[in-house]
Protein backbone atom coordinates (compact mmCIF):
# COMPACT_ATOMS: atom_id res chain seq x y z
CA UNK A 1 0.00 0.00 0.00
CA UNK A 2 1.04 2.98 -1.05
CA UNK A 3 0.97 6.38 -2.93
CA UNK A 4 0.50 10.36 -2.31
CA UNK A 5 -2.50 12.23 -1.57
CA UNK A 6 -3.97 15.38 -0.65
CA UNK A 7 -6.19 14.98 2.17
CA UNK A 8 -7.60 15.92 4.35
CA UNK A 9 -9.84 18.76 3.58
CA UNK A 10 -9.83 21.89 3.87
CA UNK A 11 -5.83 22.10 4.13
CA UNK A 12 -5.23 19.65 1.23
CA UNK A 13 -1.92 18.51 2.83
CA UNK A 14 0.23 16.24 0.94
CA UNK A 15 -0.02 13.75 4.26
CA UNK A 16 0.45 10.57 3.33
CA UNK A 17 3.25 9.78 1.05
CA UNK A 18 3.34 6.26 1.36
CA UNK A 19 2.73 3.81 4.09
CA UNK A 20 2.42 -0.15 4.10
CA UNK A 21 3.23 -3.21 6.30
CA UNK A 22 6.09 -5.05 7.95
CA UNK A 23 6.13 -8.46 8.77
CA UNK A 24 9.11 -10.61 10.54
CA UNK A 25 9.63 -14.06 11.99
CA UNK A 26 12.39 -16.33 12.16
CA UNK A 27 11.61 -20.03 11.23
CA UNK A 28 14.22 -22.60 10.41
CA UNK A 29 17.13 -20.67 11.92
CA UNK A 30 16.50 -18.06 9.43
CA UNK A 31 15.28 -14.44 10.28
CA UNK A 32 12.87 -13.55 7.77
CA UNK A 33 11.70 -9.92 7.02
CA UNK A 34 8.93 -8.68 4.52
CA UNK A 35 8.79 -5.35 3.70
CA UNK A 36 5.55 -4.50 2.22
CA UNK A 37 6.48 -0.74 1.58
CA UNK A 38 10.18 0.57 1.70
CA UNK A 39 9.86 4.44 3.49
CA UNK A 40 13.05 5.38 1.36
CA UNK A 41 12.79 3.48 -2.36
CA UNK A 42 9.22 3.18 -2.95
CA UNK A 43 9.64 -1.02 -3.36
CA UNK A 44 7.85 -3.17 -1.89
CA UNK A 45 8.44 -7.49 -1.66
CA UNK A 46 5.29 -8.04 -1.95
CA UNK A 47 2.69 -8.67 -4.83
CA UNK A 48 -0.89 -8.33 -5.76
CA UNK A 49 -2.07 -12.18 -5.59
CA UNK A 50 -1.87 -14.79 -3.38
CA UNK A 51 0.80 -17.39 -2.35
CA UNK A 52 -1.18 -20.36 -4.40
CA UNK A 53 -1.14 -18.46 -7.55
CA UNK A 54 1.77 -16.45 -7.81
CA UNK A 55 3.73 -18.94 -9.96
CA UNK A 56 0.90 -18.25 -12.49
CA UNK A 57 1.92 -14.50 -12.96
CA UNK A 58 0.73 -11.79 -12.75
CA UNK A 59 -1.91 -11.18 -15.29
CA UNK A 60 -4.86 -12.59 -14.12
CA UNK A 61 -7.95 -8.71 -13.75
CA UNK A 62 -9.12 -10.76 -10.42
CA UNK A 63 -5.80 -9.62 -8.61
CA UNK A 64 -6.78 -5.87 -8.30
CA UNK A 65 -8.20 -3.77 -5.97
CA UNK A 66 -12.32 -3.91 -5.63
CA UNK A 67 -14.18 -0.92 -3.85
CA UNK A 68 -17.86 -0.48 -2.92
CA UNK A 69 -20.74 -0.12 -4.46
CA UNK A 70 -19.49 -0.04 -8.05
CA UNK A 71 -16.96 -3.06 -8.04
CA UNK A 72 -18.19 -5.21 -5.19
CA UNK A 73 -18.09 -7.83 -3.85
CA UNK A 74 -14.45 -9.81 -4.51
CA UNK A 75 -15.33 -13.03 -6.20
CA UNK A 76 -15.01 -15.63 -4.36
CA UNK A 77 -14.18 -18.00 -6.76
CA UNK A 78 -10.89 -16.40 -6.37
CA UNK A 79 -10.51 -15.31 -2.88
CA UNK A 80 -12.45 -17.62 -0.57
CA UNK A 81 -11.66 -15.01 2.11
CA UNK A 82 -12.87 -12.23 0.52
CA UNK A 83 -15.98 -9.68 1.91
CA UNK A 84 -19.46 -9.94 1.23
CA UNK A 85 -21.57 -7.46 3.20
CA UNK A 86 -20.06 -4.00 2.74
CA UNK A 87 -19.33 -2.00 6.56
CA UNK A 88 -18.75 1.75 5.49
CA UNK A 89 -19.69 3.85 3.01
CA UNK A 90 -16.55 3.03 0.55
CA UNK A 91 -15.03 -0.02 1.37
CA UNK A 92 -12.03 -1.15 -0.19
CA UNK A 93 -10.50 -4.73 -0.30
CA UNK A 94 -7.33 -6.21 -2.01
CA UNK A 95 -5.20 -8.63 -0.95
CA UNK A 96 -1.27 -9.81 -1.52
CA UNK A 97 1.66 -11.98 -0.31
CA UNK A 98 5.25 -12.32 -0.26
CA UNK A 99 5.82 -15.44 -1.82
CA UNK A 100 7.91 -14.73 -5.31
CA UNK A 101 11.59 -14.37 -4.37
CA UNK A 102 12.04 -12.05 -7.48
CA UNK A 103 10.76 -9.12 -5.31
CA UNK A 104 12.85 -9.72 -2.67
CA UNK A 105 16.23 -7.89 -2.16
CA UNK A 106 19.04 -9.78 -3.62
CA UNK A 107 21.11 -11.38 -0.74
CA UNK A 108 18.58 -11.28 1.32
CA UNK A 109 16.83 -14.10 3.40
CA UNK A 110 13.59 -16.00 1.46
CA UNK A 111 10.10 -14.95 1.70
CA UNK A 112 7.77 -16.15 4.72
CA UNK A 113 5.40 -17.31 2.68
CA UNK A 114 2.26 -15.49 3.86
CA UNK A 115 -1.03 -14.03 2.37
CA UNK A 116 -2.53 -10.63 3.30
CA UNK A 117 -5.87 -9.35 2.89
CA UNK A 118 -6.40 -5.70 3.70
CA UNK A 119 -10.22 -4.01 3.84
CA UNK A 120 -10.24 0.39 4.04
CA UNK A 121 -13.38 1.32 5.88
CA UNK A 122 -13.98 4.59 4.63
CA UNK A 123 -17.12 7.21 5.59
CA UNK A 124 -18.34 10.09 4.33
CA UNK A 125 -20.38 11.92 7.29
CA UNK A 126 -19.02 14.61 8.69
CA UNK A 127 -18.12 13.13 12.18
CA UNK A 128 -15.60 10.82 10.41
CA UNK A 129 -14.38 12.45 6.72
CA UNK A 130 -10.89 12.66 8.69
CA UNK A 131 -10.18 9.21 9.08
CA UNK A 132 -10.60 5.95 8.32
CA UNK A 133 -10.07 2.62 9.02
CA UNK A 134 -7.66 -0.51 8.17
CA UNK A 135 -8.25 -4.05 8.52
CA UNK A 136 -4.95 -6.39 8.35
CA UNK A 137 -5.62 -10.09 8.28
CA UNK A 138 -2.39 -12.10 8.05
CA UNK A 139 -3.22 -15.86 6.90
CA UNK A 140 -0.73 -18.96 7.56
CA UNK A 141 -1.82 -22.01 4.99
CA UNK A 142 1.40 -23.46 5.38
CA UNK A 143 1.70 -27.23 6.94
CA UNK A 144 4.31 -25.30 10.08
CA UNK A 145 3.81 -22.51 12.31
CA UNK A 146 5.19 -18.70 11.45
CA UNK A 147 6.94 -18.16 14.77
CA UNK A 148 8.52 -15.19 16.86
CA UNK A 149 6.53 -13.05 14.19
CA UNK A 150 6.12 -8.97 14.43
CA UNK A 151 3.83 -7.10 12.43
CA UNK A 152 4.73 -3.50 11.64
CA UNK A 153 3.12 -0.71 9.99
CA UNK A 154 5.39 2.32 8.32
CA UNK A 155 4.21 5.64 7.51
CA UNK A 156 6.05 7.67 5.24
CA UNK A 157 4.49 11.53 5.77
CA UNK A 158 5.33 14.60 4.42
CA UNK A 159 2.86 18.01 5.25
CA UNK A 160 3.04 20.17 2.73
CA UNK A 161 7.09 21.07 2.86
CA UNK A 162 8.48 17.08 3.43
CA UNK A 163 11.89 18.25 4.84
CA UNK A 164 10.62 20.52 8.28
CA UNK A 165 8.55 17.52 9.58
CA UNK A 166 8.56 16.19 12.90
CA UNK A 167 7.58 12.71 14.64
CA UNK A 168 5.74 12.05 18.44
CA UNK A 169 4.32 8.68 19.62
CA UNK A 170 1.74 9.08 22.47
CA UNK A 171 1.75 6.28 24.94
CA UNK A 172 -0.88 5.64 27.69
CA UNK A 173 -1.47 9.68 28.31
CA UNK A 174 -4.26 11.56 29.67
CA UNK A 175 -5.69 14.96 28.41
CA UNK A 176 -8.03 17.67 29.46
CA UNK A 177 -9.87 19.20 27.00
CA UNK A 178 -12.48 21.41 28.87
CA UNK A 179 -14.37 19.46 31.07
CA UNK A 180 -13.35 16.16 29.51
CA UNK A 181 -10.30 13.85 30.60
CA UNK A 182 -9.26 11.41 27.45
CA UNK A 183 -7.24 8.92 27.37
CA UNK A 184 -5.06 8.30 24.42
CA UNK A 185 -3.62 4.54 24.62
CA UNK A 186 -1.40 4.96 21.69
CA UNK A 187 -0.57 7.04 18.35
CA UNK A 188 2.00 8.04 15.97
CA UNK A 189 2.33 10.80 14.34
CA UNK A 190 4.09 13.16 11.87
CA UNK A 191 3.56 16.67 12.05
CA UNK A 192 4.31 20.11 10.90
CA UNK A 193 3.39 22.54 13.59
CA UNK A 194 4.76 25.85 11.29
CA UNK A 195 3.98 27.40 7.94
CA UNK A 196 7.89 27.01 6.96
CA UNK A 197 8.50 27.18 3.03
CA UNK A 198 10.42 25.39 0.34
CA UNK A 199 13.68 26.04 -0.31
CA UNK A 200 12.93 25.07 -4.05
CA UNK A 201 8.86 25.82 -4.64
CA UNK A 202 7.89 29.29 -2.89
CA UNK A 203 4.49 28.12 -3.20
CA UNK A 204 4.76 24.72 -1.27
CA UNK A 205 4.01 25.91 2.42
CA UNK A 206 4.09 23.55 5.31
CA UNK A 207 0.22 23.98 6.54
CA UNK A 208 0.20 23.06 10.40
CA UNK A 209 -1.00 19.57 10.45
CA UNK A 210 -0.59 16.30 11.56
CA UNK A 211 -0.75 12.29 10.44
CA UNK A 212 -1.14 9.90 12.81
CA UNK A 213 -1.79 5.96 13.31
CA UNK A 214 -3.66 4.59 15.85
CA UNK A 215 -4.16 1.03 16.95
CA UNK A 216 -7.40 -0.23 17.50
CA UNK A 217 -7.55 -3.44 18.08
CA UNK A 218 -4.95 -6.62 17.65
CA UNK A 219 -3.90 -9.88 19.27
CA UNK A 220 -1.92 -7.81 21.78
CA UNK A 221 -3.40 -5.03 23.16
CA UNK A 222 -0.06 -2.92 23.36
CA UNK A 223 2.41 -1.46 21.23
CA UNK A 224 5.72 -3.38 21.10
CA UNK A 225 7.81 -1.05 19.59
CA UNK A 226 8.27 3.09 18.01
CA UNK A 227 11.09 3.38 16.10
CA UNK A 228 12.20 6.71 13.93
CA UNK A 229 13.29 5.08 10.97
CA UNK A 230 17.18 6.86 9.65
CA UNK A 231 17.21 9.04 6.83
CA UNK A 232 18.43 6.39 4.83
CA UNK A 233 17.42 2.85 4.81
CA UNK A 234 19.08 0.94 1.86
CA UNK A 235 21.53 -1.10 4.39
CA UNK A 236 19.27 -2.44 6.40
CA UNK A 237 18.84 -5.65 5.91
CA UNK A 238 16.16 -8.34 6.96
CA UNK A 239 17.74 -8.86 10.84
CA UNK A 240 18.19 -5.23 11.54
CA UNK A 241 14.71 -4.92 10.29
CA UNK A 242 13.66 -7.25 12.85
CA UNK A 243 15.47 -5.69 15.57
CA UNK A 244 13.78 -3.02 14.72
CA UNK A 245 10.06 -4.38 14.57
CA UNK A 246 11.70 -5.73 18.04
CA UNK A 247 12.45 -2.47 19.20
CA UNK A 248 15.72 -2.90 19.21
CA UNK A 249 18.81 -0.24 17.80
CA UNK A 250 19.92 -2.13 14.41
CA UNK A 251 23.27 0.42 14.71
CA UNK A 252 23.81 -1.07 18.19
CA UNK A 253 23.98 -4.86 19.19
CA UNK A 254 21.94 -5.46 22.05
CA UNK A 255 20.17 -2.44 23.09
CA UNK A 256 16.70 -2.70 23.24
CA UNK A 257 14.99 1.46 23.52
CA UNK A 258 11.21 -0.13 22.13
CA UNK A 259 9.79 3.84 21.88
CA UNK A 260 11.43 6.33 19.85
CA UNK A 261 9.37 9.58 22.07
CA UNK A 262 11.79 12.40 21.35
CA UNK A 263 12.04 13.90 17.87
CA UNK A 264 13.84 17.86 17.74
CA UNK A 265 15.62 18.06 14.18
CA UNK A 266 12.83 18.32 11.69
CA UNK A 267 13.64 16.98 8.38
CA UNK A 268 11.72 14.11 6.26
CA UNK A 269 10.44 11.80 8.25
CA UNK A 270 9.21 8.28 8.69
CA UNK A 271 8.43 5.32 11.52
CA UNK A 272 7.34 1.75 12.28
CA UNK A 273 5.21 1.04 14.75
CA UNK A 274 4.76 -2.99 15.44
CA UNK A 275 3.23 -5.36 17.76
CA UNK A 276 4.75 -8.94 18.72
CA UNK A 277 6.28 -11.14 19.07
CA UNK A 278 3.52 -14.03 18.38
CA UNK A 279 2.97 -17.69 16.70
CA UNK A 280 0.71 -17.95 13.85
CA UNK A 281 -0.50 -21.30 13.12
CA UNK A 282 -1.18 -23.50 10.54
CA UNK A 283 -4.11 -22.48 8.57
CA UNK A 284 -5.19 -20.08 10.74
CA UNK A 285 -5.44 -15.80 10.64
CA UNK A 286 -4.70 -13.11 12.21
CA UNK A 287 -6.69 -9.72 12.23
CA UNK A 288 -4.93 -5.82 13.26
CA UNK A 289 -7.35 -3.02 12.66
CA UNK A 290 -5.71 0.17 12.95
CA UNK A 291 -7.13 4.01 11.80
CA UNK A 292 -5.32 6.70 10.15
CA UNK A 293 -6.47 9.81 11.41
CA UNK A 294 -5.30 13.68 9.61
CA UNK A 295 -6.07 17.28 11.46
CA UNK A 296 -5.08 20.51 12.03
CA UNK A 297 -1.49 20.94 14.38
CA UNK A 298 -0.98 24.32 16.30
CA UNK A 299 -4.28 24.44 19.03
CA UNK A 300 -1.54 23.94 21.73
CA UNK A 301 -2.12 21.71 24.96
CA UNK A 302 1.06 22.68 26.09
CA UNK A 303 2.27 19.44 26.52
CA UNK A 304 5.66 18.20 26.10
CA UNK A 305 8.76 19.82 23.89
CA UNK A 306 6.46 20.67 20.96
CA UNK A 307 2.54 21.08 21.01
CA UNK A 308 -0.07 18.31 21.47
CA UNK A 309 -2.77 19.34 18.86
CA UNK A 310 -6.55 19.64 20.61
CA UNK A 311 -8.08 18.71 17.14
CA UNK A 312 -5.96 15.28 17.00
CA UNK A 313 -6.83 14.36 20.08
CA UNK A 314 -10.56 15.10 19.82
CA UNK A 315 -10.35 13.06 16.61
CA UNK A 316 -8.60 10.33 18.31
CA UNK A 317 -11.48 10.06 20.90
CA UNK A 318 -14.01 10.16 17.97
CA UNK A 319 -11.96 7.06 16.16
CA UNK A 320 -12.82 4.74 18.89
CA UNK A 321 -16.47 5.39 19.20
CA UNK A 322 -17.11 5.00 15.73
CA UNK A 323 -14.66 1.70 15.53
CA UNK A 324 -16.94 0.32 18.45
CA UNK A 325 -20.50 1.67 17.13
CA UNK A 326 -20.10 1.06 12.57
CA UNK A 327 -17.61 -1.61 12.33
CA UNK A 328 -16.95 -3.80 15.81
CA UNK A 329 -20.24 -3.92 16.34
CA UNK A 330 -21.13 -5.20 12.62
CA UNK A 331 -18.25 -7.38 12.43
CA UNK A 332 -19.45 -9.37 15.49
CA UNK A 333 -22.73 -9.38 14.11
CA UNK A 334 -21.43 -11.13 10.84
CA UNK A 335 -19.78 -13.29 12.66
CA UNK A 336 -21.85 -14.36 15.64
CA UNK A 337 -22.74 -17.79 15.63
CA UNK A 338 -26.43 -18.26 16.23
CA UNK A 339 -27.17 -15.87 13.34
CA UNK A 340 -24.70 -18.07 11.24
CA UNK A 341 -27.21 -19.85 8.54
CA UNK A 342 -24.58 -22.86 8.61
CA UNK A 343 -22.66 -24.57 11.64
CA UNK A 344 -19.57 -27.24 11.06
CA UNK A 345 -19.81 -29.89 13.79
CA UNK A 346 -15.81 -32.23 14.51
CA UNK A 347 -13.58 -29.55 12.64
CA UNK A 348 -11.24 -30.99 12.01
CA UNK A 349 -12.80 -33.66 9.65
CA UNK A 350 -12.22 -37.46 9.32
CA UNK A 351 -14.91 -38.95 7.10
CA UNK A 352 -18.28 -36.97 6.50
CA UNK A 353 -18.91 -33.53 7.01
CA UNK A 354 -21.46 -32.43 9.31
CA UNK A 355 -23.60 -29.10 9.05
CA UNK A 356 -26.29 -27.72 11.47
CA UNK A 357 -28.52 -25.50 9.00
CA UNK A 358 -31.16 -23.39 9.67
CA UNK A 359 -34.18 -25.49 8.42
CA UNK A 360 -35.37 -24.25 4.81
CA UNK A 361 -38.52 -24.62 2.78
CA UNK A 362 -36.47 -25.25 -0.07
CA UNK A 363 -33.79 -27.01 -1.62
CA UNK A 364 -30.28 -24.90 -1.45
CA UNK A 365 -26.68 -25.59 -2.99
CA UNK A 366 -23.52 -26.13 -0.50
CA UNK A 367 -20.54 -25.49 -2.76
CA UNK A 368 -17.07 -26.56 -1.93
CA UNK A 369 -13.74 -25.01 -3.08
CA UNK A 370 -10.08 -25.83 -2.36
CA UNK A 371 -7.55 -24.36 -1.23
CA UNK A 372 -6.96 -22.66 -4.77
CA UNK A 373 -10.21 -21.72 -5.14
CA UNK A 374 -11.72 -24.59 -7.46
CA UNK A 375 -14.97 -25.84 -7.33
CA UNK A 376 -14.87 -29.36 -5.60
CA UNK A 377 -17.77 -30.63 -4.57
CA UNK A 378 -21.69 -28.83 -4.97
CA UNK A 379 -24.04 -30.69 -2.42
CA UNK A 380 -28.03 -29.34 -2.62
CA UNK A 381 -29.38 -29.83 0.48
CA UNK A 382 -32.90 -31.45 1.24
CA UNK A 383 -35.09 -28.88 2.87
CA UNK A 384 -36.47 -29.06 6.30
CA UNK A 385 -33.42 -30.91 7.67
CA UNK A 386 -31.51 -29.25 10.84
CA UNK A 387 -28.97 -31.60 10.69
CA UNK A 388 -26.70 -32.89 7.54
CA UNK A 389 -24.01 -35.21 6.83
CA UNK A 390 -21.67 -34.58 3.44
CA UNK A 391 -19.68 -38.00 2.42
CA UNK A 392 -16.31 -36.25 1.15
CA UNK A 393 -15.70 -39.65 -0.53
CA UNK A 394 -12.88 -38.62 -3.43
CA UNK A 395 -11.85 -35.67 -2.12
CA UNK A 396 -8.11 -35.11 -1.03
CA UNK A 397 -7.15 -34.21 2.01
CA UNK A 398 -5.80 -30.72 2.76
CA UNK A 399 -7.76 -27.23 3.76
CA UNK A 400 -11.54 -26.60 2.42
CA UNK A 401 -13.95 -24.06 2.06
CA UNK A 402 -17.60 -24.56 2.39
CA UNK A 403 -19.46 -21.63 0.61
CA UNK A 404 -23.19 -20.83 1.51
CA UNK A 405 -25.55 -18.10 1.58
CA UNK A 406 -22.95 -15.78 1.71
CA UNK A 407 -21.43 -17.21 4.60
CA UNK A 408 -17.77 -19.14 4.06
CA UNK A 409 -16.34 -21.67 6.64
CA UNK A 410 -12.94 -23.27 6.31
CA UNK A 411 -12.64 -26.90 7.24
CA UNK A 412 -9.34 -29.28 7.26
CA UNK A 413 -10.06 -32.96 5.86
CA UNK A 414 -7.73 -35.36 7.42
CA UNK A 415 -9.46 -38.72 5.85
Amino acid sequence: MGGAGYWPSPLRNLYIFGTGIMIGCINGGDTLVTVGYHPFSGRSEMVSTLCRYWRGGYNDPRDRIYKYPDDWPPPRSRFPMAPIKPLSDVDIWCCFSDSDPAYHRPNDTRPIGIDIALTLYGFTDTFAKDFFFLKYELFNYNNYPINDMYFGIVLDGDIGYHGDDLTKFILNRLFRIGNDTIRIKNLGLIYDYDNHESPSRNWERGIPGAVGIKLLSAPLESITAFKILPSSGESLNDVKWYLALAGYEWHIPGRRIPYDTIDTVAGDKAFLMSLGPFNLLPCSTLTFYYAVIGSRYGESLMIGPKLDSIALIDISKRVEEYFERLIGIKEEFISDNKLSPIEIFYNPIKSFLVLHIKPTTKKEIIRIFDISGKLVKDFILPSQKEVVEIPLKGINPGIYFLGFKGVVKKFIFLK
